[in-house]
């Protein structure tokens, strides 16, 4: 399987250059569920979640089922089909829950995803929900794009934040890269208060705590529902699955994502301070969770 590919917070290092004025871009609203994608295998159709093949028995809540509705043979061959199943994380869709919006098409042979013109094409002839598009254009500024952010065409009240494509950029390894800028509330990295607390006093604590945040967490939680290694109506007697499930993985997206921001600390430190964060955060989502 071919997993998407993960969108960088604009501003960080590997972003300088995506974006520049004149480039052709699309602005897509980023939607809060669960990555998961399609494609035709002869006859067949086989779908995924982000990370594993799907099936009746690991369904991503639907979605499978979902994909076995299409007609196979009205797919294109040699392509990937990928888009968001709405189900609820932390934001309330409404009556557009529980149901797959397309925002992406990889070209197998090219290893390239395709230009938007093709997926919008797609989803009008397979009669495909269409990821909402804020504008599509010249890129103008970054002012500019700050004034979508918050915006929502499917939510009840705020949105997540927005996906910028430039479908024509290129890194140095040749590779394609799509940045995003998220609302407040989703925010994965904070500007770090000075402590109050005196035993709150290393810097290596200040510098993982900037990017422990709460969205972080809530958002690595999710995707063990969306991987169904935790029940979605899971409650504070989850806490012992969730704690031994997400120190790996958050290390991993903060050296992914943040490495900047700990990379003068040893790992062993930036672990220590990991397990020592994360509980009050863990147990703040799930109380969150429990009096929405």
């Amino acid at each position: 399987m071919n997993k998407y590919m993960d969108i960088v917070r604009l501003g960080h290092k590997t972003t300088v250059g995506v974006l520049n004025e004149g480039d052709h871009i699309v602005i897509q609203e980023k939607l809060d569920g669960a990555n998961a994608s399609f494609k035709r295998e002869g006859n067949d159709i086989i779908a995924f979640s982000r990370n594993t093949q799907l099936s009746s028995e690991n369904n991503l809540r639907g979605f499978y089922e979902w994909t076995q509705t299409l007609d196979a043979t009205n797919l294109l061959e040699g392509v990937i089909y990928f888009g968001e199943w709405l189900v609820k994380h932390k934001l309330d869709y409404g009556n557009n829950m529980n149901q797959f919006y397309l925002f992406d098409i990889y070209n197998e042979y090219s290893q390239d995803y395709e230009k938007f013109s093709i997926v919008k094409f797609e989803s009008v002839r397979l009669n495909l929900n269409l990821i909402p598009v804020f504008y599509e254009g010249e890129y103008k500024s970054f002012e500019h794009l700050e004034s979508f952010i918050g915006k929502t065409e499917l939510g009840v009240n705020e949105g997540e934040g927005i996906v910028v494509k430039n479908i024509n950029y290129q890194d140095r390894y040749g590779k394609q890269l799509f940045v995003k800028l998220v609302s407040d509330s989703f925010r994965e990295v904070q500007k770090q208060k000075a402590p109050k607390d005196p035993n709150y006093t290393s810097e290596e604590q200040a510098a993982v705590k900037s990017v422990l945040t709460k969205a972080r967490v809530e958002k690595m939680i999710y995707k063990l529902v969306d991987e169904n290694v935790l029940d979605e109506r899971f409650g504070i007697e989850d806490m012992g699955t969730i704690l031994k499930q997400l120190g790996n993985r958050l290390y991993d997206d903060i050296v992914k994502e943040e490495y900047e921001a700990i990379k003068n600390y040893e790992e062993k430190e930036v672990r220590r301070v990991i397990g020592k964060s994360l509980p009050p955060i863990v147990k703040s989502v799930i109380q969150e969770k429990e009096a929405a």
